[in-house]
C-alpha cells in the first residue's frame, strides 16, 4: 500500500495526540504528506443567535481553532519531520468529513475513537464509526 497523503481528523480532544502520533510514525515510514482537519459545527440554539452577534462570535471561534492547528503542525512537523497542512471544514462533523473525503480522495483518513459505550453512544452518536462505514477512502482509528 503506498500513502502519499494522510487526512487526520482532529476534535483537540484527549484522543488528538495519539491520533498525531500514529499519523506522523505513519506519514514518516511511507513519506507521506498530512493533513490536519478539524469541523467547525455551524449549529447554535435559536435564542442564541438572537442573543449574540455570531460572525464575531464564529470569528473567535475560527481564530483559535486556527491557532491550535497550526501549534499541531509545528508539533507533528518537529518531532517527525514531515510536511503537513491544516484544513477546516464547516458543518456537522460526519457530513463535513465525508464530503470532503469524497472531494479529495486521499490513500488514508486517521480518526480517534473516544470508546463511549451503552446509552452515551446511542444519544451521541460515534462520528469515528460513521467515517468507518461511509468513507471513500481507507480509515485507521486510533482508540483512546
Amino acid at each position: 500500500m503506498e500513502l502519499r497523503r494522510i487526512v487526520v481528523c482532529v476534535d483537540f480532544s484527549a484522543i488528538t495526540p495519539k491520533v498525531l502520533d500514529w499519523a506522523g510514525e505513519e506519514a514518516k515510514r511511507f513519506g507521506a504528506k498530512v493533513e490536519l482537519v478539524h469541523v467547525l459545527e455551524e449549529t447554535m440554539p435559536r435564542l442564541a443567535q438572537e442573543m449574540l452577534d455570531l460572525h464575531t462570535l464564529y470569528d473567535k471561534l475560527k481564530e483559535v481553532t486556527v491557532k491550535k492547528l497550526d501549534e499541531l503542525k509545528e508539533e507533528i512537523e518537529g518531532k517527525f519531520g514531515i510536511e503537513a497542512e491544516t484544513k477546516i471544514l464547516n458543518g456537522e462533523p460526519f457530513d463535513a468529513i465525508l464530503d470532503y473525503l469524497e472531494e479529495t480522495k486521499p490513500d488514508l483518513v486517521m480518526v480517534g475513537a473516544h470508546g463511549k459505550k451503552g446509552v452515551r453512544r446511542i444519544l451521541l452518536g460515534s462520528v469515528s464509526e460513521k467515517v468507518a462505514r461511509k468513507s471513500p477512502v481507507n480509515v485507521a482509528i486510533v482508540k483512546y
